[in-house]
């Protein structure tokens, strides 16, 4: 039951223009742990290996900034990729609309007239409703104005797959 936190943890998003530096603090701990690790490899202290250790000092930092810089280099690199790959969605959403506008205006451009046999089905159907309400209890006595609404219907589904190709 209480297993998990019940509070998410918050988000912090930095771009481009936030620098990202190091403390001193963080500084000098890299370097000193860096030293403490050639002293336990290395053999008894000299004034030469004193200054080697200086050195090595130097060349710690500037392979950390290195590595920095690098991990930076790769982070931008991410972050422009994503940036173009959002811009060609929305490219790709502009076009999608563009063709729906242009499909719709085709529907509407299509034939408004309708054809004497629309009417003639309208009034079918309306007689085989009035029929219906006619004889209540027997929709059998019907028969004949529900062929002729199904001959009506059918001739139209021709017309439509005619004028469509």
């Amino acid at each position: 039951m209480g297993a998990s936190n019940s509070k998410q943890e918050p988000v912090y998003v930095y771009g481009n223009e936030v620098p990202i530096g190091f403390t001193a603090q963080l500084q000098d701990k890299l370097v000193k742990d860096a030293a403490s690790q050639k002293q336990t490899d290395s053999s008894p202290h000299t004034a030469a290996a004193s200054s080697t250790q200086s050195v090595s000092l130097h060349d710690l930092t500037d392979a950390v900034e290195k590595e920095v810089a690098k991990e930076l280099e790769r982070i931008l690199e991410k972050q422009q990729h994503d940036e173009l790959r959002s811009k060609d969605r929305q490219t790709s959403t502009a076009e999608l609309l563009a063709e729906i506008r242009d499909l719709s205006q085709q529907i509407s451009a299509g034939p408004t007239t309708k054809s004497q046999t629309f009417g003639q089905a309208v009034s079918a159907r309306d007689r085989v409703a009035a029929c219906l309400r006619k004889s209540e209890g027997r929709p059998l006595d019907c028969w004949k104005e529900v062929s002729e609404f199904k001959r009506l219907v059918a001739a139209l589904e021709r017309e439509f797959v005619a004028a469509a190709h």
